[in-house]
């Protein structure tokens, strides 16, 4: 493939995407010798929706082709893809390599280390995907918390209970590989061309138990319910770690327990393990009717596929944002805390998103002088902190605080009932003092400007849903570039989004290949 052609519109389905392309680029068609389709969206601001349609084309005479649509933004090369593959030096595994956790850095990176001849000792400390669905909804509907079986722990990781987005900001030459995988163990065959790809919870949890079949195929049984406990180290490196009370030996440990394992980092600072506070981001969840989202950005009160958004308001001379993350459409807003006594809170949607109520975090980036504290775990008392009193603001049961949008503004507490998806029903009051004072400011500032872009996003036709505390690790454990070892700690890798190096599925499973491409084949090299 040599030219990208971007933005073609195809007005009827049964239009010929060949012919189209070629009029598009005054080519004649049998000069256009082979075409992908990498990306279809619907514009549906007009009376009649219409595809729109990335591609990747093999044109003869392709030079002469790009020359003649030079100043056409829409016509240029196929870009090549950042961020290489690995070629550096490579080491060899012993026998059994540790992967501790299952959420996609652990699981992508099980996939490669299988396909270099190793079968790694897998380990996850919540429970397998039935049972763990069983937990989930017991803790949505009736408050019963599992510790260790949740939204976060167990089979998949805290992506499981998601929209399950697969898009990335990197163009990664892994990202096709990963979506092709998901294809496949999901069934989905949509998503390679769709142009925001996504699961939901539905069709991840489909994949998983395709994986898993892949997984026993290739003699590797998950240990579900099995929780990494502490390091072994000797002579300075790691040679195994405590698993439920009992040794493992190996001679690499791959952390991927994901950015809610606080047991975990305590762990790693007993170790004196190099990691440092990072920038994070804390705020609410935002709850509109699908509807007046679908009106507001479309037109219809129905289009072919319910609306999303992506906002963002920035002030460059302060150095604060306030953005939208991980837009649900047609979804609902879920308790996702770990502990009793702490509420987060989170968005996710099923393949079809066709439920009433749309959501997204809206958040603000806090930095470590924000904390409250020292050393590189403060972020985590942050998290707490907060969590505490957003369950004390909700009554208890997990129930949770809300405000309605235009009353955050104006500093008016809410009362009353208040409609919403949230299963374990909400406590009408003010999130304002739940939060720290940059925090709402900054909310209140993002908040108005999203409601110029979307007409009626700042009024009480939307309600903040509190609190969204975890939309990232507040922690990065060091590793060497070259290696992903720890800088300071041989033996450990520490990978994904708990160890601060990705943010979403697909960066987490790139941050699990990138990991394999430095291991040597167990046979051969």
């Amino acid at each position: 493939m040599n030219i990208r052609l971007t933005n073609l519109r195809q007005i009827r389905p049964a239009d010929d995407l060949k012919l189209l392309a070629a009029r598009r680029l005054r080519v004649d068609v049998a000069d256009i010798r082979a075409l992908t389709v990498l990306r279809t969206t619907v514009d549906a601001r007009g009376r009649r929706p219409v595809r729109v349609l990335n591609l990747d084309l093999d044109v003869a005479h392709a030079q002469r082709v790009l020359a003649r649509h030079s100043r056409d933004a829409q016509v240029g090369p196929v870009p090549q893809p950042k961020g290489a593959f690995y070629e550096g030096p490579k080491r060899r595994l012993g026998s059994q390599p540790l992967v501790v956790g299952t959420g996609p850095a652990g699981l992508f990176l099980t996939l490669a280390l299988l396909e270099r001849g190793y079968t790694p000792i897998v380990i996850e400390r919540g429970k397998a995907l039935r049972p763990r669905w069983q937990d989930v909804n017991a803790y949505w509907n009736r408050g019963e918390l599992q510790p260790e079986s949740n939204v976060v722990y167990g089979d998949g990781g805290a992506g499981t209970f998601s929209d399950g987005k697969l898009t990335t900001r990197r163009n990664d030459p892994r990202n096709a590989s990963i979506l092709a995988t998901f294809a496949d163990l999901a069934e989905a065959p949509d998503i390679l061309t769709a142009g925001k790809p996504h699961l939901g919870t539905n069709r991840l949890s489909r994949a998983l138990l395709a994986l898993h079949e892949r997984f026993a195929a290739a003699g590797v049984v998950v240990q579900f319910e099995h929780r990494l406990e502490d390091l072994v180290v000797e002579g300075g490196r790691v040679v195994g770690a405590v698993v439920n009370g009992a040794r493992i030996d190996t001679d690499a440990v791959f952390l991927a327990t994901g950015h809610s394992a606080r047991d975990v980092y305590r762990t790693l600072a007993r170790h004196d393990v190099a990691m440092e506070a990072r920038p994070f981001a804390v705020g609410a969840r935002a709850e509109h009717p699908q509807a007046m989202i679908n009106r507001a950005q479309t037109g219809s009160h129905s289009p072919m596929e319910p609306a999303d958004y992506l906002l963002a308001y920035n002030d460059r001379e302060r150095g604060r944002s306030s953005y939208t993350f991980c837009m649900c459409p047609g979804g609902e807003v879920v308790a996702a805390g770990t502990e009793h006594d702490g509420l987060t809170v989170n968005g996710m949607s099923y393949s079809h998103r066709a439920d009433r109520f749309a959501n997204a975090a809206v958040v603000v980036t806090v930095n470590p002088e924000d904390y409250g504290g020292e050393g590189p775990l403060a972020g985590l008392e942050f998290q707490r902190r907060l969590e505490a009193a957003a369950y004390q603001a909700g009554g208890g049961g997990h129930v949770a605080p809300a405000q309605r949008i235009g009353d955050f503004l104006e500093g008016s507490p809410s009362s009353g009932p208040i409609d919403t998806s949230y299963r374990r029903g909400v406590n009408a009051g003010t999130l304002i003092p739940l939060l720290p004072e940059v925090v709402t400011a900054y909310m209140r500032r993002g908040l108005r400007h999203f409601g110029r872009r979307i007409r009626g996003y700042d009024s009480n036709d939307g309600v903040l849903i509190g609190l969204e505390t975890r939309t990232s690790s507040p922690v990065r454990v060091l590793r060497d570039p070259q290696s992903y070892e720890s800088v300071n700690l041989p033996g450990l890798v520490p990978l994904g989004e708990g160890a601060g190096y990705a943010g979403g599925i697909m960066s987490s499973a790139s941050d699990g290949l990138r990991a394999a491409e430095r291991i040597k084949p167990m046979h051969g090299e």
